[in-house]
């Protein structure tokens, strides 16, 4: 058994001692006396999504601000604002997860900045928790565990915020004690709720929360949404169980040997998905005792295959040698701003700490790290949890959900801390704008001196602010005066009303010749600051190539952590993960809704699942190709995508002529737009899965449409289309008759039966639904001419089956006409028969023919029709389900765009001179078309 195994197996067992326990009708987790009458203030922000509070009453519109930086609508940030004592509640819960009693409040009151303040009968406890409900009082049962409907956050610090994300991370940890029985890794904190502990739960719950945001807030719409809808998403449920188990396990890890595991080599594996494509990566670190060694393996997602790792890049720290184009960031030194590169090297190490080192900074090791790691044990633990984090989240979806690791399998939770005081910078060569800071009132405008975010008199409202935008939810203002330095955070209270909601501090420093502006960003502000960018809270301002640039400062032995696997667990993974994991191509309804909102869209296509998505590369694939869908009506309606972003629609082949735009989004949507002056009438439609064997797409389609009189009809649906490259369609001749120009009748003849056999074999459809005929297809408006249509053969261009809705009995009338040879224009009468093939028959009884359409691009169709002569009944004894069976490609055109037809007539033969000797039939008639007209031949 390897080293680092040994060290862990010996401290795990003191920590699952230190940790067992609670629960018992004496644990006084369960009945906890206060010896004492307590009461603690406490300072509370409500900052719930919009679209959970507009869930319980109509959505009100957005207001329009000056400010780009606006993201919360009036009516929704008042309702936030607005609460009253009663939609408060504190409940505290017992050692299985129950509530046991509730807290009185007092003293309530609102505060300027949209916040609360009251107190309450409880000290700071893990186990008090703070239920919000936005509209009426929070309803509890003593006895039963935590609604599911409410907001909430534990009282672990004076100061708290109530958020989605606290009540996702507080409802899992919440669940896993009543699963449990037992408090866990929180035991020791709601036993004895010290200010270390407490602290410590509180950093840990920051944690969990902001995990939250960057796993699985992406990914989760609210607009529209309850917290019901929300609890009941696979991908939530998998995510904050699995963010749960997995930093339980971290914080249970036992001291491991770092040297051991780098001999070893360690993985740390990461997911992307973009428009640009998705795929894996899976890097393994080691370190022989002279060399360090990072190899680099990956899967793009490409077509059907599976996914296949390949080594793309090995870097070894004693020969790899980079350039300035590796450059991804700057660190400070003595001698300026220094370039670093993704790559670190081990300087030494020892069985509790290496020294790691950027692969940029040689012989700088002053500016290197301690690196040291913690070990857990993954037998028997469902490998998607530990695939919960914002690096590989993605992978989750391709392993089984019930999967478990067996036994000899670890992870690994690394801490690495700075030896030194570091500031970190992005690489601002090359024009990069992403560091610069600008004002609210000129967001487009970057600032350029430090003295341009520094005033000696506070703004009155947040556009006259001197500083800068530090989010899309916060403003900093450095106000300098009487030998302070006072931070303001501004931060948008109720639509456009933004209020200064905390304050802090700030200094000015001198680094060698370098002026700097430090400052700490408060922790309720990262709370709040769902796009907070940082890995921590100390922050400078800085001079940089012309512009005031943003940066963070990593404190000296702060710390900071990664996850990664040993080799077994690794492997174990990857030998789960297939795409055939996936659900299987095909329609999925989930989140169909006729009162849609674009949140419940993204929350659709997510819980369906697959790994497709619109990338550029195939939106660039679907120019000019034709995507076909089958309708519940019977219609083939078709989308064409041309290169200048605008788009033909075709209904059963005919065009529909209008201006329409398309436009592939951020988010991987295909957007198409029906009228661009009409901006709510469009669709969106995202990828849930394809089936690359046949080409079939399944869709998710947000449907928008602007209503007049009365507000805009947003629904969502599920559908199934067709990718047909232009001109791909070809007829199915499987069980044609051949004909015999000889003998001008078929090679073979066939019975109805077979012919009906062929056909099925012929057809092809999706969805459910099949290609076929029908009279608004082929007629439209009953009365209007001008709508008539006629089938074109493809292999005869000058035969047309013309088609009217005068209507003759139970039939239409019509005409089969040919203009080549002698020529033919036959009175017909049609009729579309319950299997939509369109049957017609000669009005002189001469013949009849069932056509039945087989397959569509969109713009041409396959047929395969029957046909049966009255004169082969005696001429070959054909029987009258008897005839030929044959094959073609139609196009529809107007009937009014067939040609007129003179047929050529027999010789008319002077009275009393011998009738010619007939060649059998005349070439050029209806059995033998398009060759001359023997008639004419002299």
């Amino acid at each position: 058994m390897r080293a680092f195994i040994r060290i862990m197996a010996v401290a795990m067992l003191g920590g699952i001692l230190t940790a067992c326990g609670g629960g018992g009708s004496d644990d006084p987790v369960v009945a906890p006396q206060e010896a004492v009458e307590i009461s603690s203030r406490f300072t509370v922000t409500v900052d719930v999504p919009e679209g959970l509070a507009t869930a319980y009453q109509s959505t009100s519109p957005k207001s329009k601000s000056p400010l780009s930086i606006n993201i919360i609508s009036t009516a929704y940030a008042d309702i936030l604002s607005s609460l009253q004592e009663k939609n408060f509640k504190v409940v505290l819960i017992d050692g299985q997860g129950k509530i046991y009693r509730t807290s009185t409040l007092s003293g309530w009151k609102k505060l300027s900045n949209g916040g609360y303040q009251f107190d309450a009968d409880t000290s700071l406890r893990m186990n008090a928790i703070l239920l919000v409900d936005l509209f009426n009082e929070p309803e509890v049962i003593i006895g039963d565990p935590l609604p599911k409907y409410l907001y909430m956050v534990p009282l672990t610090s004076g100061e708290v915020v109530v958020s989605l994300n606290s009540t996702l991370a507080y409802q899992a940890i919440a669940k896993r004690v009543v699963e449990k029985g037992d408090w866990g890794v929180f035991l020791e904190t709601v036993v004895d709720p010290n200010v270390r502990k407490l602290r410590e739960a509180t950093a840990y719950m920051t944690q969990i929360n902001s995990e939250i945001e960057s796993a699985l807030r992406p990914q989760l719409g609210t607009l529209g949404m309850t917290l019901q809808n929300i609890l009941i998403l696979t991908k939530v449920k998998d995510i904050t169980d699995g963010i749960i188990d997995r930093t339980y396990s971290e914080q249970l890890g036992a001291e491991g040997n770092i040297e051991a595991i780098l001999t070893d080599g360690y993985w740390r594996l990461k997911s992307f998905d973009s428009n640009q494509g998705s795929g894996i990566n899976a890097n393994q670190y080691a370190y022989d005792g002279a060399e360090t060694r990072q190899t680099d393996t990956g899967w793009r997602k490409d077509g059907s295959t599976d996914i296949n790792f390949s080594t793309y890049f090995t870097y070894f720290s004693e020969s790899t040698r980079f350039s300035s184009n590796d450059i991804s960031k700057q660190v400070f030194t003595g001698g300026g701003w220094q370039g670093l590169f993704d790559y670190d090297k081990v300087v030494l190490t020892t069985k509790k700490i290496a020294v790691m080192s950027n692969s940029a900074l040689q012989g700088s090791e002053e500016l290197g790290n301690n690196l040291s790691v913690k070990v857990y044990p993954l037998s028997g633990k469902k490998i998607r949890y530990f695939l919960s984090s914002k690096d590989n989240h993605h992978i989750s979806k391709y392993i089984p959900a019930e999967t478990e690791f067996t036994e000899d399998t670890y992870g690994f939770y690394f801490t690495w801390q700075p030896q030194q005081e570091q500031y970190l910078l992005c690489d601002t060569r090359d024009n990069n704008d992403a560091c610069r800071v600008s004002a609210p009132a000129q967001p487009s405008v970057h600032i350029t001196a430090l003295e341009d975010v520094l005033s000696n008199v506070r703004a009155s409202q947040v556009l006259e602010v001197k500083g800068f935008t530090l989010s899309d939810r916060f403003v900093v203002e450095f106000i300098e005066g009487d030998g302070f330095f006072t931070a303001y955070y501004w931060f948008n209270v109720a639509g456009d009303n933004w209020d200064v909601f905390t304050e802090g501090t700030f200094a000015p420093v001198t680094l060698g010749n370098t002026e700097f502006i430090q400052f700490v960003v408060p922790d309720i502000v990262k709370q709040l600051d769902d796009s907070y960018r940082f890995t921590t809270n100390n922050l400078f301002l800085v001079e940089d190539r012309n512009f005031v640039n943003i940066g963070e400062t990593l404190l000296k032995f702060e710390a900071f952590h990664f996850a990664g696997f040993d080799n077994n667990a690794k492997a174990q993974i990857f030998s789960a993960a297939s795409r055939s994991n996936l659900p299987p191509f095909g329609r999925c309804s989930f989140g169909d809704t006729s009162t849609a909102t674009t949140d419940k869209y993204l929350n659709a296509i997510i819980e369906c699942g697959g790994d497709e998505r619109f990338t550029a590369s195939d939106v660039d694939g679907l120019i000019n190709q034709h995507l076909v869908q089958l309708t519940d009506t019977g219609d083939i309606d078709t989308v064409i995508l041309k290169p200048d972003n605008t788009w033909e629609y075709y209904i059963n082949g005919d065009r529909q002529f209008n201006d329409r735009t398309w436009a592939h989004t951020p988010e991987g949507y295909l957007k198409i737009n029906w009228d661009p002056a009409q901006e709510q009438d469009f669709d969106l439609m995202a990828v849930t899965s394809r089936d690359r064997n046949t080409n079939l797409y399944a869709y998710k389609v947000f449907f928008s449409r602007f209503d007049p009189f009365g507000p805009v009809i947003n629904s969502i649906f599920s559908s199934i289309n067709k990718e047909y490259s232009p001109f791909e369609l070809t007829a199915c001749t499987t069980g044609d008759s051949g004909w015999d120009m000889t003998t001008v009748a078929p090679f073979t003849k066939s019975t109805q039966v077979q012919y009906q056999n062929e056909t099925a074999a012929c057809m092809v459809g999706w969805d459910n639904k099949v290609v076929r005929f029908n009279e608004a297809m082929l007629i439209g408006e009953t009365g209007i001419a001008s709508d008539d249509k006629a089938l074109k053969f493809a292999s005869d261009s000058s035969r047309f089956l013309k088609l009217s809705d005068e209507f003759d009995g139970d039939f239409f009338r019509g005409k089969y006409i040919d203009s080549a040879g002698c020529g033919f224009n036959i009175d017909i009468h049609w009729k579309i028969d319950e299997n939509g093939s369109l049957f017609y028959q000669a009005v002189d009884g001469s013949l009849n023919e069932r056509i039945t359409m087989t397959e569509s691009d969109g713009l041409r169709f396959t047929i395969k029709a029957f046909n049966h002569q009255t004169r082969w009944q005696a001429a070959l004894q054909f029987a009258i389900d008897e005839g030929e069976v044959w094959s073609d490609t139609i196009t529809f055109i107007s009937a009014s765009d067939v040609p007129n037809v003179t047929t050529i007539q027999p010789p008319v033969v002077p009275e009393g001179q011998p009738q010619p000797r007939p060649p059998g039939i005349a070439n050029g008639t209806i059995l033998d078309d398009g060759r001359a007209c023997e008639y004419i031949t002299p």
